[in-house]
């Protein structure tokens, strides 16, 4: 080794080296993506999530439908209030009248309501039934007799549940 200083790394060729790095340049070129690890850890992460969010969402989404049918009977009630207050009585209330009173509200005359749909089960002197079935499968009612000034809110998982004054109750 003669020009070398002691200690100092020995010369080498630099076009060996050059090759060297453009290999080494390459083999990291080629090595760009996520290894399965990484790819497995995100899946789980993401996993978790959804386990976490998508209960929540549809609890959200199951009392949104049924506020929107509670609101649908509120506003149904309002339009059967109307008309007491020009007959004195519910007798005659119908669905061609709640539509002429309220016409934002799909109504029915008495029978099983589809989703979001008002129906007057009863509508006699003083006493009213209301109800409708919600989006989620549930089934509301509004009741009032004529012996009491107040409202009384039932639910139920079948039409059977609400569709008489006696079985409108439990609230909601």
């Amino acid at each position: 080794m003669e020009g070398a200083a002691l200690g100092s790394p020995p010369l080498l060729n630099p076009f060996l080296e050059i090759e060297h790095m453009h290999a080494w340049r390459h083999r990291t070129d080629q090595e760009r993506g996520f290894t399965l690890i990484e790819l497995m850890v995100v899946i789980l992460i993401v996993g978790i999530l959804i386990a976490i969010a998508l209960p929540t969402y549809l609890g959200t989404r199951k009392r949104a439908q049924d506020r929107a049918a509670q609101t649908n009977l509120r506003t149904g009630l309002a339009a059967a209030m109307i008309y007491w207050s020009e007959n004195a009585r519910y007798t005659g209330f119908d669905a061609a009248v709640g539509l002429a009173t309220e016409p934002s509200l799909d109504w029915a005359d008495s029978g099983d309501p589809s989703e979001d749909q008002v129906a007057i089960q009863l509508a006699q002197a003083g006493d009213l039934l209301l109800v409708t079935h919600s989006a989620s499968g549930t089934y509301f009612c509004l009741r009032q007799l004529a012996s009491s000034p107040a409202f009384i809110k039932g639910r139920g998982q079948a039409f059977a549940d609400v569709d008489t004054l006696a079985e409108c109750t439990g609230g909601w």
